[in-house]
């Protein structure tokens, strides 16, 4: 079963120790699990928190929050049947929260600015009452103040005048804060009184509507001039000021200890009410990311950022407003540093990247303009503190910058000896390379003369084989006359013997000479006859040595062509490298380089 989140406690205070540092603990490694991961650290964040007196129903209210972004039916959201869940809440006067909590799990958005971001819920204990300490409050109360793009300050009934008593602090803040600044920014972003049980509805409605109406006179009454002062400045301190005029959630809810989150034990005009708010908080491209000086916090910022207000919260035995803008005036003017010295080394590593070496006197005029260009972007920066923080930090920045290029001169060093031992190196290789194909080549060529020296033993012995072939011919036309002869021969006897018969003049002896030479001629003819099919036999054997040595022949011109091809090859490896040895590239001069002004990114 996936895992729909859970609250994480980042802010501890160890109410057993009763003062100093040690009181107060941030678990940033459980910031970091929410903050650092690989699909948030680079986005946006928007952070809602609720803040207030204990027992008013902060985290009763967030479980709302919780369950509207949540849901993927944002009509019908609030009529769910289940369970109201989320951060731990419940009736009764007891505290709940302590410390400041975070929910695990971050919900995507998209900005008022269109842009991809993710959404935050912070819940912190109740301030301002008789448990918590004024430094406790301060703390708790501050963090989330700054660390917040969207604060809802939960009040009960009405804003009354300790109510603004409480934001004078902050008040005392901005002023500190902004004095002598160069930032046109305010220093937090927006606040919404959340009014709970409103009484007055006949004067003024339930809603933001009746809430405008409402924070406008509260903001313009001239009744006490100790918060005159306050009201009049709280327009520079906020980007935008609203207020929900809310009804009472009814009795189950308030007034036992025994309400389990069921939505049916809520006031149905509460419900309508959160119904209409939380959208226009939380729907697509309502909320604000979170910013400092103008400039957006990513993830993996908002950790840093929580840890460096938290660390001067601590360390400081009274939290004062100086205190306070010194913190952010420190952490503003960090970031600009840093920010001025990564351009400064990206573009130095840019152009010292693969071993590139560059002639000194060459670095030395480049890197003068980075480091110029770094200067200037931190010169430019919109942040706190005036121009003796800015001359203090833009001193950092220089040393800073003065170490970094002698990092990078020594760098450029061990990249010519680098290049240099690569260069030998390769030359050594292209040489016994060279020697290789040296070799190969004289192989090549000692095979194609034994090769022609095999071609010309085959002509010969072709010619041989020809000459043969031709004397066999020649045999068998004389041995072809010869038989003619003798069966001529025979035919003459036959015909005189026949003649002598028939004039009965022949005797016995002279018949028996007649036979004698007859089967001479025969026996002659027979010897021709086998001398015939001799020859034939020959004439046969030497065709097939013929065949034979038209295929020897074939094979040899095939691997002189391969032989060919191969030297031909070796000639063009041994041409380009004695191209590359004679012709090995001088490292060319970096380019002029050109200075992209890169937007400060204040966080």
């Amino acid at each position: 079963m996936a895992d729909d989140g859970h609250p994480v406690q980042i802010v501890r205070i160890n109410e057993q120790i009763e003062e100093g540092p040690d009181r107060y603990e941030l678990d940033v490694e459980a910031m970091r699990e929410i903050f650092d991961r690989d699909d948030v650290r680079d986005r946006p964040i928007c952070v809602l928190t609720v803040a207030g007196a204990m027992r008013q129903g902060k985290s009763f209210l967030l479980n709302f929050v919780l369950r509207y972004l949540k849901s993927a039916d944002k009509e019908n959201w609030i009529e769910s049947e289940e369970m109201l869940s989320g951060f731990e809440f419940r009736g009764g006067s007891a505290r709940e929260t302590t410390g400041i909590y975070m929910w695990s799990q971050l919900f995507p958005t998209k900005t008022d600015k269109g842009e991809k971001a993710y959404i935050a819920i912070m819940d912190t204990q109740g301030c301002f009452d008789h448990e918590a300490l004024m430094r406790d409050n301060s703390l708790i109360f501050g963090l989330s103040l700054l660390m917040s793009s969207v604060t809802i300050y939960n009040l009960f009934r009405q804003i009354k005048e300790d109510d603004l008593h409480h934001l004078a602090f902050f008040s005392e803040f901005g002023k500190l804060a902004y004095s002598g600044s160069n930032s046109h920014y305010t220093p937090f972003q927006k606040l919404l009184f959340l009014v709970r049980d409103w009484e007055w509805v006949d004067e003024r409605p339930y809603g933001l509507d009746g809430g405008k109406s409402y924070v406008s006179v509260v903001l313009d009454s001239k009744s006490n001039k100790e918060t005159k002062e306050l009201r009049e400045r709280m327009p520079t301190l906020f980007e935008d000021i609203t207020c929900c005029l809310m009804p009472e959630p009814g009795k189950k809810v308030t007034k036992t200890k025994h309400f389990q989150g069921t939505v049916d034990d809520i006031e149905p005009d509460f419900l309508r009410e959160l119904k209409a708010l939380l959208p226009s908080l939380l729907g697509p491209k309502k909320m604000s990311a979170k910013t400092i000086d103008g400039s957006r916090v990513k993830g993996k910022e908002f950790v840093d950022d929580f840890s460096v207000y938290f660390k001067n919260f601590k360390e400081n035995d009274s939290i004062q407003a100086q205190t306070l803008v010194q913190s952010m005036i420190e952490n503003g003017q960090r970031k600009s540093l840093e920010t001025s010295l990564a351009t400064y080394v990206r573009s130095m590593d840019a152009l010292l990247a693969s071993d590139t070496y560059i002639e000194e006197d060459q670095l030395a005029e480049i890197s003068k303009t980075y480091y110029n260009s770094a200067i200037e972007l931190h010169a430019s920066s919109k942040t706190m503190g005036g121009a003796e923080a800015q001359e203090r930090y833009q001193g950092l920045l220089k040393d800073a910058l003065d170490q970094e290029l002698e990092k990078y001169k020594a760098r450029n060093l061990k990249n010519k000896e680098t290049k240099e031992k690569l260069n030998q190196a390769e030359k050594l290789r292209a040489e016994e390379e060279e020697a290789k194909v040296q070799a190969q080549r004289e192989a090549v060529e000692a095979q194609m003369r034994q090769q022609q020296a095999e071609e010309q033993r085959l002509e010969e012995e072709k010619a041989r084989i020809q000459a043969e072939q031709e004397a066999i011919e020649a045999n068998m036309k004389q041995q072809e006359v010869e038989k003619c002869r003798i069966e001529e021969e025979r035919l003459r006897m036959e015909a005189e013997q026949e003649k002598l018969l028939l004039q009965g003049k022949l005797d016995e002896a002279a018949k028996q000479a007649l036979e004698d030479q007859r089967k001479r001629i025969e026996l002659e003819r027979d010897m021709a006859e086998a001398n015939a099919q001799r020859e034939a036999s020959e004439r046969a054997r030497i065709e097939q040595e013929r065949k034979v040595l038209e295929v020897e022949r074939q094979a040899h011109e095939q691997n002189m062509a391969t032989m060919n091809a191969s030297l031909e090859a070796l000639k063009e490896q041994n041409k380009l490298l004695r191209d590359q040895i004679a012709q090995r590239p001088v490292p060319a001069p970096a380019p002029k380089p050109q200075i992209v002004p890169v937007p400060c990114c204040i966080m």
